[in-house]
């Protein structure tokens, strides 16, 4: 037996998600991201991040396309982020993981953020959702 989406996404994805519906419509944040995103609740991602929806995008429609969960490491505003979508009977769930900020100040300053990003990399091997987990996102709290 699956075993609910939102377990599936809590040992991937601990504390800073949001579940999207079929139009990519803001339906969930995490507690943790409640402050900052619970404005964004029932409007579409790409009307407040709209050069995002190039970069994210094809994550989000592969994960779809396939049934199955895709993580992608992505550069956007600044910063590095490691996105994980996992995709549910109703909806899509979202992990953005916060890699690096990226510094280009001075080409020392991005020198030591493109190490720091680079380590950062290296340092973390991602633990990979069961691909044969599917289950309802409603039970995320």
């Amino acid at each position: 037996m699956s075993a609910p989406a939102d377990v599936v996404l809590r040992g991937t994805a601990t504390d800073t998600y949001l579940v999207l519906d079929d139009r990519d419509r803001i339906v969930s944040v995490s507690p943790r991201l409640h402050h900052d995103l619970v404005h964004w609740l029932g409007h579409v991602l790409w009307d407040h991040l709209p050069a995002a929806k190039e970069i994210y995008g094809p994550c989000f429609d592969e994960a779809r396309t396939s049934g199955q969960p895709v993580e992608s490491v992505v550069f956007y505003s600044g910063r590095v982020k490691r996105l994980t979508a996992i995709p549910g009977a109703d909806g899509l769930a979202v992990h953005v993981e916060h890699l690096a900020e990226v510094d280009v100040t001075s080409l020392a300053t991005l020198t030591q953020s493109l190490e720091h990003v680079e380590a950062a990399l290296a340092a973390r091997v991602p633990e990979q959702p069961d691909p044969q987990e599917r289950a309802s996102l409603q039970a995320l709290p």
